[in-house]
């Protein structure tokens, strides 16, 4: 992927504002990409808290992330409810997953299909818990939906989902009822390539999370 006009976007998080790379998808799309990674320790202290915040009411036990992105993002809000362990559910088959429960997954991201693996052996720290399921970002909602099927096939009850960003709004449609749940930070919405630039879907803008940008549509 490489940047393409007008090359960041500006999006508010957790009340502040936050430039993102535009990169470019394909021929017709493009992304403003969240690599939460990289972005810093202040930066994961703010949305781990933000999100600690809505969750804190709901008196969870567990905090649950996906490998790899949601790893940091299940770090710091259990840190800020003040929850000594998490799990995460992983991507890459490790040789001590060989008997892991999974969940076929496509994410936006990639084009190879992946499988979410659950260790067997963290079963009993969510059999009959009260968790919350955290990414850093939910687009197309298939990794979000596969997290969720797979966490409640461990007898956990989902009290409520979180991400730092949302993106577009396939991802409704995908949760279904479980949309309810999702607790967000920010919005981006969706761009296509007109003229060698990216420009906003607005059917994939959210009124109800103004972006800091003005929506420039194609």
């Amino acid at each position: 992927m490489r940047l393409i006009a007008p090359e960041y976007y500006e999006v508010n998080i957790a009340g502040e504002p936050t430039c993102l790379p535009m990169l470019q998808l394909d021929d017709q799309r493009a992304i403003a990409l969240l690599m939460d990674i990289e972005m810093g320790l202040a930066f994961g202290d703010r949305v781990g808290k933000a999100l600690a915040e809505k969750f804190a009411p709901l008196k969870p036990e567990v905090v649950i992330g996906s490998a790899t992105l949601g790893i940091p993002v299940a770090m710091d809000v259990s840190r800020h409810l003040g929850l000594d362990q998490y799990v995460i559910l992983q991507k890459s088959p490790k040789f001590h997953l060989a008997d892991a429960l999974e969940e076929p997954v496509r994410s936006i991201t990639t084009d190879k299909p992946q499988r979410l693996l659950l260790d067997r052996r963290q079963i009993s720290l969510l059999q009959g818990r009260r968790v919350v399921v955290v990414d850093d970002v939910i687009a197309t909602g298939a990794s979000m939906s596969a997290a969720m099927r797979l966490v409640r096939r461990a007898g956990a009850k989902i009290l409520a989902v979180g991400s730092i960003l949302t993106e577009g709004n396939r991802w409704r449609e995908a949760l279904a009822q479980d949309a309810a749940l999702v607790h967000r930070l920010g919005h981006i919405p969706q761009f296509r390539i007109v003229d060698g630039e990216a420009r906003i879907d607005l059917s994939s803008a959210d009124p109800s999370l103004a972006p800091t940008q003005p929506l420039m549509a194609e």
